[in-house]
């Protein structure tokens, strides 16, 4: 916009403004006001760069607008001709512009020329701008790359043992190891391992524990050079013949689940039960070990098994248990269809989203959604959560559910039903109308008779 305006021949008036390119800049648009008050002498140079007088001119204040600061712009019109009108075509002038201490002479025959000129400056110094901001843009990126490397992909390792029991007997052996999905894999790793937040003077992948004793259970955690911290993994080391033993890791909806009914080296085992809240249940698999293929959230609860063991050259039989509560975790919550807007007209546009919650410990589950209108499939499985209708109708209108799966299948929850309508927005004028009608002609009757009376 223009900030100020100083014409040393009169009281000139100037319209001023230009958009061009993202920002504005001022122009002028002289018009002829009489006779000029007084004349001043004043040196520009012309197109060869050569310094002349010059008896009349004009100069303009403005600040022009850009992308990224405010431009200062001092425009100097020197008109080589004697005192009089001013006319619009400004035959024979020479413009000077100054912005940011820089100075542009050239010649003009035309005012509408100076826009040409000032635009052509303004973009190179913009495009300078631009470039500095994308160079600038480039080295950032370059720099968080270089970091990524160096923190080894910068994704979190997880520990796992093998083999995969979180609770052993004291005098097993287990073997921790610290995995990572690594973006630069040719990059040398050195290993560092925690237990309880305390630091193991061990720098390999993996962590032998061999003829283990109570005082190495705790919390155990990895790091690859100078990357994320995994999340802590818990082994539990107990003394006790008979051991229900379990994943470490938490269980959730869709997870293979083992059980297995341990007992101490030594001693001979047979005749193992399991049971799920005080009742026998039957395992598939002989031997020891109870397994789910796929554990939902039915599949809680009070876990136990026994065991008749006897000890080495000894026929006396004794019968042992062990128990432990086992919970399984919902990977994610069941859908609910949301619409928007909340009251959809006909011809306008509908967006229904199947809403859900992602644990985020499992936040790298990749989950799919379908739709379905009265119970036939109005969109497949998708990985958006969105359904859209760009241009509803009133046949869009009924009962819409959703769906929502893993990839693989093994989980997948169905949302209840929302019946959304489609609204006509002609009827609903007409309706209002013909109650407007009715209220204002019971209205009307109202004073007719009570004027009357």
């Amino acid at each position: 916009m223009v900030k100020r305006q100083r014409d040393l021949y009169g009281d000139h008036t100037a319209q001023h403004f230009l958009s061009y390119g993202g920002y504005r800049s001022g122009h002028s648009n002289l018009s002829p006001s009489g006779e000029f008050m007084k004349k001043e002498i004043r040196r520009c140079k012309n197109e060869d760069g050569i310094t002349q007088i010059f008896s009349h001119f004009v100069t303009y204040d403005l600040v022009l607008e850009t992308l990224f600061s405010m431009v200062n712009v001092h425009v100097t019109v020197c008109i080589d001709q004697p005192l009089g009108v001013l006319y619009e075509n400004l035959a024979n002038a020479i413009y000077t512009m100054e912005y940011d201490g820089k100075v542009v002479t050239f010649p003009i025959y035309n005012p509408q020329e100076v826009r040409r000129v000032i635009t052509s400056a303004l973009l190179t110094e913009t495009q300078s701008l631009l470039d500095v901001a994308t160079m600038s843009v480039f080295i950032i990126i370059v720099f968080l790359s270089l970091m990524k490397g160096k923190s080894g992909g910068a994704i979190k390792p997880v520990v796992t043992f093998t083999p995969n029991w979180g609770n052993i007997l004291e005098g097993d052996n287990v073997t921790l190891t610290c995995n990572v999905t690594s973006t630069a894999p040719e990059e040398p790793r050195t290993y560092h391992w925690y237990k309880d937040g305390s630091t193991i003077h061990r720098d390999e992948k993996t962590l032998q524990i061999k003829f283990s004793a109570e005082q190495e259970s705790g919390d155990y955690q990895c790091r690859i050079n100078t990357g994320d911290i995994s999340d802590p993994v818990t082994l539990n080391v107990t003394i006790r013949h008979v051991l229900l033993q379990r994943p470490p890791s938490a269980i959730y909806e869709g997870d293979p689940l083992t059980l297995r009914c341990h007992h101490i080296e030594g001693f001979i085992g047979s005749q193992t039960r399991f049971f799920k809240n005080n009742e026998e249940i039957k395992s598939q698999f002989p031997g020891s070990e109870f397994r789910i293929q796929k554990a939902d959230l039915n599949t809680a609860g009070l876990y136990k098994c026994t065991k008749q063991i006897a000890s080495s050259g000894r026929s006396s039989l004794f019968e042992l248990s062990d128990e432990f509560s086992l919970s399984v975790r919902e990977l994610f919550s069941r859908p609910e269809i949301k619409v928007t807007p909340s009251r959809v007209i006909e011809g306008g546009e509908m967006t229904v989203r199947c809403d859900t919650r992602l644990d985020p410990l499992r936040g790298g589950t990749e989950l799919n959604f379908a739709f379905y209108r009265d119970g036939r499939t109005v969109r497949g499985y998708d990985v958006s959560d969105t359904y859209r209708v760009p241009s509803s109708q009133l046949e869009d209108s009924g009962k819409y559910t959703c769906e929502v799966k893993m990839t693989n299948d093994t989980v997948r929850k169905m949302s209840d039903g929302l019946y959304i309508q489609m609204y006509d927005y002609t009827v609903q004028n007409i309706i209002r109308l013909v109650i407007s009608g009715f209220v204002l002609a019971a209205a009307l009757c109202f004073i007719y008779f009570h004027n009357k009376w």
